[in-house]
C-alpha cells in the first residue's frame, strides 16, 4: 500500500496550495527544524483590500542567525495580533462568510502561543480539521532525521514510513540537481497545482492570497470544494 508523505515549512496563514498539498498526502510533516528565514512566508502572508495587497507580518524576537524555526519567539510587545485582526476585519467585514472566518482567526490568533512555529502549526492543523482533511501531522523536530536539503527530506520520509514523496511545486529543480531520491530509488511525485478563480469582491481575481481570503468568500465548505476541484483539475 502506498503511503504518501508531503513536507513543508509551517508558514503563516498559508495559501490554498498548502492545503492542496495536505489533502493529497497521507502524512504531512512540518519542516520546523530548518533555519529561520526573516521576511519569508514563515512569518508573513497577504490579504487583499480595496486599497490593494496588504502584507501581514508577525514580528519576532532577536535570535542567533543560525536559530531553528522551531525556537523563534514572537515579539508580543508590538501588539501585532490586534493589528492583524483589525486589518482582517476591515478588509473582509462585508464578505459573505466573514463571521465564520473571523471567529476562527480570533480563536487561534488570540491563543497564548508565543513560538512562531507552534502558532503556524496550530492554525494550519485547525484549518485542515475545519476543511475535513484527515491527513496525519508530524513535526520534523520530533524525528531527529539527519542530513541536509534532499537528504534530510529523504530521511524524514523514511522516519514516517512513507513509500513515496509528494514534493511541493517549485522544488523540482533542486531535487533533480541533488539526485538524492533518484539515487535511493525512492518514488517522487510533484504537486500539480493551479489556483482556480473564486469571487473575491473585486476584479481581477488575485491568486495566492492567504487561505483565509477563500474562507471569507466561500466559507469552509466552499473552500474544501475548491481544493477538491484543484486536485482534479
Amino acid at each position: 500500500m502506498t503511503r504518501t508523505a508531503a513536507i513543508m515549512q509551517p508558514t503563516y496563514l498559508p495559501y490554498l496550495g498548502y492545503f492542496h498539498l495536505i489533502a493529497a498526502a497521507d502524512v504531512f510533516v512540518f519542516l520546523d527544524d530548518v533555519q529561520f528565514a526573516r521576511r519569508s512566508w514563515q512569518q508573513r502572508n497577504r490579504i487583499w483590500s480595496a486599497a490593494g495587497e496588504v502584507m501581514l507580518s508577525v514580528p519576532v524576537q532577536k535570535a542567533d542567525r543560525e536559530a531553528s524555526l522551531s525556537v523563534i519567539e514572537t515579539a508580543e510587545t508590538e501588539r501585532w495580533r490586534e493589528k492583524h485582526l483589525n486589518s482582517i476585519r476591515h478588509t473582509y467585514a462585508r464578505r459573505p462568510h466573514f463571521a465564520e472566518g473571523m471567529a476562527f482567526l480570533e480563536a487561534h490568533l488570540q491563543a497564548p502561543i508565543t513560538r512562531l512555529a507552534d502558532l503556524n502549526v496550530e492554525i494550519i492543523q485547525a484549518a485542515a480539521h475545519r476543511l475535513g482533511l484527515a491527513t496525519a501531522f508530524v513535526r520534523a523536530s520530533t524525528l531527529a532525521a539527519p542530513g541536509e536539503r534532499s537528504e534530510h527530506l529523504l530521511a524524514i520520509c523514511r522516519a514516517v514510513n512513507a513509500t513515496e514523496y509528494l514534493s511541493p511545486m517549485g522544488s523540482r529543480d533542486y531535487m533533480v540537481e541533488d539526485g538524492v531520491f533518484a539515487g535511493a530509488d525512492f518514488p517522487v511525485r510533484f504537486q500539480g497545482f493551479v489556483e482556480i478563480a473564486y469571487p473575491q469582491g473585486h476584479e481581477p481575481f488575485t491568486p495566492y492570497m492567504a487561505f483565509i481570503d477563500a474562507v471569507m468568500n466561500l466559507g469552509w465548505g466552499g473552500t474544501r470544494d475548491l481544493i477538491d476541484r484543484m486536485a482534479s483539475a
